[in-house]
C-alpha cells in the first residue's frame, strides 16, 4: 500500500478571491489485485494534458470520465478487458467514429497505451494523482433470482449496486457530509447493506409481481428482469466534486428505462450546489440560446437549424440536473424529458467563457 499526504491550495473558479486549502491522505492500492477502485489520474494523450476519474465498478467493468484539461467538458468512457487483458474504454464524443482507449493498468495505477479514433492514433501515460481531488472507495453488491426454480427454463431477475463512499482517512465531518450526500440524507452505519438493500427490493418485486406468470404459451422473453445503479465522478478538484447516478431497470416491455442525474458538492462549505448558487437570477431565460448551440454542436447541426423538429418541445431550458467542471457547466436531460426515447440522454456543457455576465 502507499500513502500519498498533501496540502492544497487553490482558487475556486466559481468565487472570486476564496482561498481554500485541503489536507488529506490517499491511500492507493496495487491495483492489479483490488476488486474495486476509484483512481483520479493525470497525464498526456499525445501532447494534450488530460485528466481522468476512472472506476472499476463492477468484476469486469471499468467506467468513468476524462477531460482535456485546456477544454473542461468531461466526456464519458466505459469498457472492459479484451482477450489480451488490455483494458478497452469507448468513448461517446463521435457518433460516428470509434474513439477509444487500449492499455494496460498497473499495480501502482500508471495507465498506459494507446487511443484511437478520428483516423489517427495517439499514446497516453497516466498516473494516479490526488494533489487537487479527494480519495473515495468504491462498493460493489449484485444478486438473482429465480422465478421458476424447477424450471430448467426459467428466467431470473438480476440486479447489481454500485456506490462511492469517503475513504477511511477522510477527516470527519467531511466524511459525514460526503455519507449523506451519496445516500440521499440518510445515516448509514453499513455501506454494503445500504446497497445490497435496492437489490432486495429489486429482486422481492420480481419475485411477487411475476408470480402470476401466465406460462401456457411458454415462457415470454419480457420475464427476465434486470436493474443496474452505479455512480461516477465527473470532476474532482477540490473543493469541487461532480459526481453521477446512474440507474437502469427492465421490468419487461419493449425496452429498459434509464436516466443519470448529476450531484455538485462544495467540499469546503459542505453544500449540495444549486444553478442559483452558481447564476445571476436571469439565468434560466439567458441561458436558451446557449443550451440550443450546444445542442446543435452535440447533434452536428448547422447554425441556423431548427432544433425543434428532434424535440418534444419548442426550446431547451436549464433545470437542476447539472455539473460542474473549472471550465464550463452541463444541463442534462433523461430520456423523454425534452425528446423522444430514441434521442437518448442529451447533456449540453456550456464554457464559462461564453457566459462570465451570468456568473456570481
Amino acid at each position: 500500500m502507499r500513502t500519498i499526504l498533501f496540502a492544497i491550495t487553490c482558487c475556486v473558479f466559481m468565487s472570486c478571491g476564496r482561498q481554500t486549502k485541503h489536507h488529506n491522505s490517499v491511500t492507493l492500492p496495487n491495483f492489479t489485485t483490488t476488486p474495486y477502485y476509484y483512481v483520479h489520474l493525470k497525464g498526456k494523450l499525445g501532447d494534450q494534458a488530460v485528466t481522468m476519474d476512472l472506476l472499476k465498478s463492477g468484476p469486469w467493468m471499468y467506467k468513468g470520465f476524462y477531460t482535456y484539461d485546456g477544454i473542461g467538458e468531461p466526456i464519458t468512457i466505459w469498457g472492459s478487458l479484451n482477450n489480451n487483458g488490455y483494458i478497452v474504454l469507448n468513448e461517446n464524443t463521435d457518433r460516428d467514429d470509434e474513439r477509444f482507449f487500449t492499455g494496460q493498468l498497473d499495480s501502482t495505477g500508471t495507465f498506459k497505451g494507446i487511443w484511437r479514433g478520428n483516423k489517427t492514433s495517439h499514446p497516453f501515460t497516466l498516473k494516479p494523482d490526488f494533489d487537487d481531488a479527494i480519495g473515495l472507495d468504491v462498493y460493489y453488491a449484485a444478486d438473482s433470482v429465480k422465478l421458476l426454480p424447477n424450471n430448467p427454463a426459467t428466467p431470473t431477475g438480476e440486479a447489481s449496486n454500485c456506490i462511492l463512499w469517503p475513504t477511511a482517512s477522510t477527516e470527519e465531518p467531511l466524511a459525514d457530509f460526503i455519507r449523506r450526500s451519496f445516500a440521499d440524507g440518510k445515516q448509514v452505519n453499513n455501506v454494503r447493506q445500504f446497497i445490497k438493500r435496492d437489490i432486495d427490493s429489486f429482486l422481492l418485486t420480481y419475485k411477487t409481481g411475476a408470480a402470476d406468470m401466465d406460462t401456457t404459451d411458454g415462457i415470454p422473453a419480457t420475464a427476465n428482469w434486470s436493474a443496474d445503479a452505479d455512480m461516477k465522478v465527473v470532476w474532482n478538484h477540490y473543493p469541487i466534486l461532480s459526481v453521477e447516478y446512474f440507474n437502469y431497470e427492465y421490468t419487461g416491455g419493449a425496452h429498459g428505462n434509464y436516466g443519470a442525474w448529476y450531484q455538485v458538492l462544495d467540499l469546503e462549505k459542505k453544500k449540495i450546489l444549486k444553478p442559483e448558487d452558481i447564476f445571476k437570477p436571469e439565468y434560466k431565460t439567458a441561458l436558451v440560446p446557449e443550451l440550443a448551440k450546444s445542442f446543435r454542436k452535440a447533434f452536428k447541426m448547422q447554425e441556423d437549424d431548427s432544433i425543434e423538429s428532434m424535440l418534444l418541445q419548442k426550446d431547451i431550458k436549464p433545470n437542476d440536473n447539472f455539473y460542474l467542471t473549472d471550465k464550463g457547466v452541463a444541463f442534462s436531460y433523461t430520456p423523454y424529458e425534452i425528446g423522444p426515447y430514441a434521442l437518448g440522454q442529451v447533456t449540453l456543457f456550456i464554457p464559462f467563457k461564453d457566459i462570465k455576465s451570468l456568473l456570481k
